[in-house]
């Protein structure tokens, strides 16, 4: 409706102008030939025309302007290009034919010609259009780049690139056209060609190392892309073992393909080769570490402290490999669908490494606050400790000392200040000490605006506190503040409890404050007593709205307690007497993760996996169900 009310309003502006034109002036006898500013607003009004896709009344203008002015070369692609638009092919062609009568060497303009032929369906006359503008002016490159360009929009690719193939030998030099017969080598998937194509632009510009990565980026997400690139990179290494561009490719492409060894080996060899004193290894390090390939960061980062001593960035290569321990150690849920906590047994230690888990991370960020006590990265590592000792320990103890230490030794250092902070009253609401969590909280949150993501994560738990209390109407006010903020982190949590709080205060206030005692239990790890609460909850009141959400903490109480099959139990359940909740998607998440990795029970895990992804195509958890099902089906990812 609004496009035909804007045509409607675009032919009264059109009528109106071509009256105002046609006006002849009382002043003279003869009609004048309109005048520069009458045809730029006339152009303009078929213009709009155009863009409303209203065809017709476009070509109708640029017509009437082309016959007025027919040297005006705007007006007259714009008429080319609406013929096309209303597949008047014959039009188009005598248009082009007329323009090139008064420009009979306009490669351009004949190779458009040739255009339109092939869009006729006149294949022979297209071709022979082609070699007729490729003849006017054969030993130059911008001949063959004019004509090249017309065939590719003609979507005929191998055409194209013989024609620029040709324009090489033509014009005695094999460097021309690289990017464009590269990309079009790509999009007909002759993958090695084209990635012969990007070395030799390489090779020509070595400066632009990154855009040729961009570009064969572009096929190496498929498996016979990337065997084709590297293979063809490693040729060229081979080939030209002093090329270090080819070197910096070969090491990219390896990281491309998951290969950190191969990459590291490469990397090494240009830090000897540039006398980069270790940075190449470092930015490699970084890399690897960015991507997951602990092990072999960690290598990197251990290869630095033992070759270059002096190395500028010691401190942040000791913190990096600190970090790489960690991270080898920990089988983190990402998802975080049971809580900051993993419930699942941790992974068995090798013979070449028996030690516990996390030591060999903890002694070496134990060395970091040694060797550079003053530092920022010194106040991390403590920082990084002591959420090891709460969150994989749970060494509550250890966990406030060293919290404390942090506070106490580098205020100095704001931001990781304010964090250990906020973690030093998640430790005291762990062990029970309410008040001293919520004095923790309010010095982050302050008593003002809250202008800061850690300012708005302790004002969220403070209400959180008030929530625990029983206190549900002073939580509620500080959950409608924190929910204000639509940009803030801490909103979906906020809004979150703050709609659970008001939806369930209207049913049964008794049946809320039990369920916020068992979610303070819950988040002090009491697990025996915090389900003990919500198996009350469940059983006393049976048509509360609250049912659902106590199934959902019971199967989790439970997994945590390692009660795998009576968790299982308790989802099923939810799934089957729920059919209406909210949480069905992650519900089945979770029971998928407890039969891969509590039960080690693949084929039930792939199974729910699929009746997630077959029953809840959008969810959130779709891209993660299916890399799941990849990496237990052992399929190539």
């Amino acid at each position: 409706m609004w496009n035909m009310l804007r045509k409607h309003a675009l032919r009264a502006t059109l009528l109106f102008l071509v009256s105002c034109l046609t006006v002849c002036s009382p002043f003279t006898a003869t009609a004048q030939p309109p005048k520069r500013g009458a045809i730029d607003v006339r152009l303009r009004l078929a213009q709009s025309y155009e863009r409303t896709g209203d065809f017709e009344a476009a070509l109708k203008l640029y017509q009437e302007l082309y016959k007025q002015d027919s040297t005006n070369y705007l007006v007259g692609d714009a008429l080319r290009r609406t013929y096309l638009q209303l597949k008047r092919y014959d039009d188009a062609i005598a248009l082009l034919e007329k323009i090139i009568r008064f420009s009979p060497n306009d490669v351009n303009m004949i190779a458009q010609l040739g255009a339109m032929h092939y869009l006729k369906s006149d294949e022979q006359k297209a071709a022979e259009t082609w070699e007729r503008a490729i003849a006017l002016s054969p030993k130059q490159p911008s001949t063959y780049t004019l004509v090249a360009s017309s065939v590719t929009q003609s979507r005929l690719f191998d055409r194209a690139i013989a024609i620029y193939h040709r324009g090489r030998a033509a014009c005695s030099d094999p460097t021309l056209f690289t990017v464009d017969i590269a990309y079009l080598y790509s999009i007909t998937l002759k993958y090695p060609e084209a990635t012969k194509e990007y070395m030799s632009y390489v090779r020509q510009n070595p400066a632009q190392l990154g855009y040729v990565q961009s570009r064969i980026g572009m096929y190496t997400g498929k498996q016979e892309g990337l065997a084709a690139a590297t293979k063809i990179i490693e040729e060229g290494v081979q080939s030209e073992s002093n090329n270090l561009p080819f070197q910096y490719l070969l090491a990219w492409v390896y990281m491309e393909g998951k290969k950190f060894d191969r990459a590291y080996d490469v990397y090494r060899s240009i830090d000897e080769n540039t006398k980069a004193g270790g940075h190449e290894i470092y930015n490699f390090a970084q890399r690897a570490l960015h991507e997951r390939a602990y092990t072999v960061s960690s290598r990197a980062f251990q290869d630095i402290v033992a070759r270059y001593s002096s190395f500028d960035r010691l401190a942040e290569t000791k913190f990096g490999y600190a970090q790489s321990l960690e991270a080898s150690d920990d089988e983190s849920d990402t998802l975080k669908l049971f809580g900051s906590t993993n419930p699942f047994p941790p992974k068995e230690r090798t013979e070449a490494d028996p030690r516990p888990l996390y030591t060999g991370a903890i002694a070496a960020y134990d060395r970091v606050v040694t060797e550079f006590p003053k530092t920022e990265l010194a106040a991390r590592a403590l920082f990084r400790t002591g959420i090891i000792k709460q969150e994989k320990f749970f060494d509550l103890d250890g966990a406030r000392s060293t919290f404390e230490a942090l506070t106490k030794r580098y205020p100095m250092f704001a931001q990781i200040y304010m964090e250990g902070t906020l973690r030093l009253g998640d430790v005291y609401l762990a062990i029970g000490a309410l008040d001293k969590a919520q004095a923790e909280y309010q010095a982050v949150a302050g008593h003002g605006l809250l202008t800061n993501p850690l300012q708005e994560q302790a004002a969220l738990h403070l209400a959180e506190i008030l929530y625990f209390q029983a206190n549900f109407k002073d939580a509620l006010e500080k959950l409608k503040s924190l929910a204000g903020n639509a940009i803030s982190d801490a909103t979906n949590d906020a809004l979150s409890l703050q709609i659970f709080i008001q939806d369930n205060l209207k049913q049964d206030v008794a049946v809320l404050k039990e369920f916020a005692k068992g979610d303070l239990l819950r988040r002090q790890r009491k697990l025996p007593e915090a389900l003990t609460i919500f198996e009350s909850i469940v059983q006393n009141y049976p048509k509360s709205d609250l049912m659902d959400e106590a199934l959902i903490n019971i199967g989790d109480l439970l997994t945590h307690m390692t009660r795998y099959p009576d968790a299982i139990g308790t989802y099923e359940r939810l799934l089957k007497d729920f059919p209406e909740s909210i949480s069905l998607d992650r519900t089945l998440m979770k029971l998928a993760n407890v039969y891969e990795r509590g039960l080690r029970d693949s084929p039930k895990a792939i199974a729910t996996y699929q009746k997630l992804l077959e029953q809840y195509p959008n969810s959130i958890y779709v891209s993660e169900a299916r890399k799941r099902i990849r990496e237990l089906r052992g399929d190539n990812i």
